[in-house]
């Protein structure tokens, strides 16, 4: 067959696969998220289709935002003068009555006030005062870490559990927020008094198992934490409840209770002329089948402010940010959801309350039922209810999730900030950071400019939130890494005042799949006959004229769309006509050379291409060392430096950490900012992998006691660091998605090697390995077991052991004998002897954490003995 034949059939086909796939990809990422059957497939492609579209934002003229919006500030400046945050709620409340005074429009919280301020309840009581004061003009911020997949008929219940645990108090009926949604006749039932027996059970049950679990007979017996805790785990109990509800799991179906349950369902039906006259069965069958799924997102349990604030409050408003799968925030979701009730079930924005405050607005939202039974959104009003008759003042294009495109004006500071130590000074003026045009770049600039403090927060719509780097509200936007969270909230605040819409292409999904099909049919016929530099010179116009066309929709016309199809298509199309064999195996050696080179030392990449079998690099379970280090109190170090002096510390400490891992053939996996983790064993084998993990880990000790001084001399802060080891099965390989993938190790055992990373604070080391990588070392290694602990996620206990030194110990660890007796006797119940062997493990040693650790367990065991069941394993609570 002639190469213009095979050229042909390459490019047609190529191009109808992209054309049928056009027609999937935008079926499934118009279905509304929580609709979708997931697909590894269209995720990964989405990701791609996302990262394509940022260079749009990345391109775009920066336009200064005129909206009457502004960003209050916990800044780093502030956090320096006022003190660290949280702050007291007097300040808070003294900022916040203030921005009021001075005329702001709206006051919105991107900070959550959940715990009453410890020592200082006159505090509080001062904050509620001011939110009780205003309650037309403050809006308290809450959150939901729990986003579940409910069977769509569970809504019934999740909206009960949401009221029974305080929702009522968070979504007050709100007369600016309106669904226009086709109820069914079980949403109108009253469902209040069968749940209300149900939960009750559920947290009995709940409260006995908690008790139980702490060794007490009675509440009153708690501590205040321990009261908390209860509290937060029978509300979480309702939600796990919901999960089961009407199912093969919800225990209320069981027979032992059905017969008491049945009568309470059938008083609910009896309350509808067309269910009245239903069996049990029925009826639970008819509430199963008459639901589909909501296009609204469904959440659990939310987190409320104290009730001394969100009680006179309101309006409450949620500031979670919606990232993308890659991590990235675009879109924008105007509202969410726990449960179906209109009303009491759905919470706005932070950016769409701000905006209804800010005149005389309402919300309106439709929701449609599709031939098909689907539900989406349909569309997204805002009535100006100031005029007579009311009018529509503009419609949002969301899409059939609520979601909307965050419009983003440039980087950031491109909404005017406001540093929040600027209201604790008797000044009238105050000084404004804002983004101005440079008409030269056509970039926005920061510029500081100073102003009356009544004139610019005059009618202003205000977000209060943290900007300081070391309170780590940062996102990732197309725009910029570490991106300001309460930024997204304001710019999106500024996108509906200004009405400054990003959008997609209405008849995208219909018409797009065919251009890509006609486009590739087209350049198949070109690139079958011509020569490679005029398939070359045709491949560069087209790209370059789309390119143009493109960006000229979303930087004029603000029209987003799916382009990278079409670029995909193109290349796809032009490589696969042109080249025959694309990579070849020398090429893909250079390739793995380039990535492991990142990874590990040049020798060990030499060794890697020595061997075909080391260039599988699809993931694979081995048996292999995992290594976990991480620097002590990180956080309260980086909120002391600035940008630049963080960074230099990191890179002062990363380097020669790193440089370790490579001298003991492991391969460095990430960095956790200040943590590394590492891996010993792959990619190429070493039997040796567990002796190189611990071998790695003395010499980690040795040099950071170096950098100390280093950096005492220098004047930089004092660092310590913990490390973790564990050996045993993972899988190890490419991981990640089609488009991203990193060369990483996964499963249990890594997890317990972080686990072990952490457990150095609770007994005061700094080199934790497991029992399993202790059996690959103990000839050549010497340890000593500190403990057997139930890390948090497993449920089998493990030994763990302290890394002393390789070989044999010398005098210094003369102690090892006393401790060891200890630690024996410890284990045969023998406290009082186990007490003397372990103080004179410490006078030995002078300052073992350990052997103190295991004095204070001795005396505490000597007052009260433990129970007779007990097995010397010790819980770890936290990670």
């Amino acid at each position: 067959m002639k190469t213009e034949k095979v050229s042909l059939i390459i490019g047609v086909s190529i191009s109808v696969l992209f054309g049928i796939f056009g027609f999937k990809y935008f079926q499934y990422i118009d279905t509304p998220t929580i609709q979708r059957n997931f697909s590894p497939v269209m995720e990964s492609f989405e990701v791609l289709d996302l990262r394509v579209n940022d260079f749009k934002y990345k391109l775009k003229d920066s336009v200064p935002s005129t909206a009457p919006v502004a960003l209050i500030a916990i800044d780093d400046a502030s956090v320096r003068e006022i003190g660290r945050w949280p702050w007291s709620r007097e300040t808070v409340a003294k900022l916040t009555q203030q921005l009021i005074d001075l005329g702001a429009k709206s006051v919105a919280f991107d900070v959550i006030f959940s715990e009453p301020e410890m020592g200082n309840l006159q505090a509080d009581a001062q904050f509620a005062k001011v939110v009780e004061n205003n309650p037309d003009k403050i809006i308290l911020g809450t959150f939901s870490e729990n986003q579940f997949n409910f069977k769509p008929y569970q809504d019934l219940c999740v909206a009960e559990a949401f009221l029974k645990t305080g929702g009522d108090q968070i979504v007050k009926l709100n007369a600016g927020f309106v669904m226009d949604e086709e109820s069914l006749e079980t949403d109108d039932l009253n469902w209040g008094p069968l749940f209300n027996v149900i939960f009750q059970n559920v947290q009995a049950q709940d409260e006995a198992d908690v008790l139980a679990s702490l060794e007490k007979k009675s509440v009153e017996e708690l501590t205040p934490y321990q009261k908390n805790f209860l509290k937060a785990h029978q509300s979480q109990a309702l939600f796990d409840y919901c999960k089961t509800w009407l199912t093969s799991s919800d225990t209320f179906l069981d027979p032992a209770f059905s017969s008491r349950v049945a009568p309470l369902y059938l008083d609910v039906a009896s309350k509808s002329e067309t269910l009245k006259d239903l069996s049990f069965d029925a009826f639970l069958n008819k509430i199963r089948n008459n639901y589909v799924a909501h296009p609204i997102p469904q959440y659990g349990e939310w987190t409320s402010n104290i009730a001394d604030l969100q009680n006179p409050a309101n309006y409450t408003a949620s500031f979670i940010a919606q990232l993308d799968s890659d991590g990235y925030v675009r879109r924008y979701p105007l509202f969410f959801r726990s449960g179906n009730k209109l009303g009491s079930s759905f919470i706005p924005s932070l950016a769409l309350q701000g905006y209804l405050l800010s005149g005389p607005y309402r919300a309106e939202l439709k929701i449609a039922t599709s031939k098909a039974g689907r539900k989406s959104i349909d569309e997204f009003n805002i009535i100006d209810t100031s005029t007579e008759p009311e009018k529509k003042l503009l419609s949002y294009p969301v899409d059939k999730s609520g979601q909307v495109l965050v419009n983003y004006y440039g980087r950031q500071m491109s909404i005017p900030y406001v540093s929040a130590k600027e209201f604790f000074n008797d000044k009238d003026t105050l000084k404004v950071q804002r983004s101005v045009l440079n008409t030269k770049s056509k970039q926005l600039q920061i510029e500081l400019g100073e102003f009356s403090k009544k004139e610019f927060l005059k009618d202003r719509s205000l977000i209060i939130g943290a900007t300081a780097i070391g309170l780590y509200d940062l996102r990732n936007t197309p725009i910029e890494a570490n991106y300001p969270g309460p930024e997204i909230h304001a710019t999106m605040l500024a996108n509906l005042l200004e009405q400054k819409f990003l959008k997609p292409w209405d008849h995208e999904s219909k018409y797009l799949p065919w251009l890509i099909l006609a486009l590739g049919c087209l350049l198949t016929v070109m690139w079958a006959y011509f020569g490679s530099l005029l398939s070359f010179a045709v491949l560069i116009i087209v790209m370059v004229s789309f390119s143009i066309f493109d960006f000229w929709l979303f930087n004029d016309s603000q029209v987003l769309i799916h382009s990278y199809l079409v670029y995909g298509n193109i290349l796809s199309v032009f490589f696969s006509v042109q080249l025959y064999k694309y990579f070849t195996e020398e090429k893909k050696k250079r390739e793995l050379k380039t990535t492991f080179s990142k990874y590990v030392s040049p020798a060990v990449v030499d060794e890697l291409l020595k061997d075909v079998e080391n260039l599988k690099l699809g993931g694979r379970k081995e048996r292999m060392s995992v290594f976990f280090s991480d620097v002590r109190g990180f956080t309260t170090i980086s909120e002391k430096l600035s940008p630049e002096e963080l960074s230099r510390v990191l890179n002062l400490y990363l380097t020669p950490m790193t440089e370790l891992v490579f001298k003991n053939k492991g391969t460095l996996d990430k960095y956790m900012g200040d943590a590394i983790m590492a891996f010993f064993g792959a990619p190429v084998k070493n039997p040796q992998h567990a002796a190189e993990a611990c071998r790695c880990a003395l010499d980690s000790i040795v040099k950071l006691k170096e950098l100390q001084k280093e950096f005492a001399d220098q004047g930089l802060p004092y660092i310590d660091i913990g490390i973790g080891i564990n050996t045993g099965e993972m899988s190890v390989g490419n991981m990640g998605s089609n488009i991203v993938q990193n060369y990483t190790v996964m499963g249990d055992s890594v997890n317990l090697a972080s686990r072990l990373e952490g457990i150095n604070k609770e007994y005061g080391t700094r080199i934790v390995i497991s029992e399993f990588t202790y059996g690959d070392v103990k000839k050549e290694f010497t340890a000593r077991e500190i403990d057997r602990v139930r890390v948090k996620g497993k449920l089998e206990p493990v030994r763990i052991f302290e890394l002393l030194c390789e070989g044999i110990p010398d005098q210094s660890f003369s102690y090892l004998t006393d401790f060891n007796q200890g630690y024996r006797l410890y284990h045969d119940k023998k406290f009082s002897e186990a007490l003397g062997k372990f103080n004179s493990s410490l006078n030995l040693s002078q300052d073992d954490p350990v052997s103190k650790l295991y004095i204070q367990r001795c005396q505490d065991y000597l007052e009260e003995a433990p129970p007779s069941d007990w097995d010397g394993v010790f819980v770890m609570k936290t990670k």
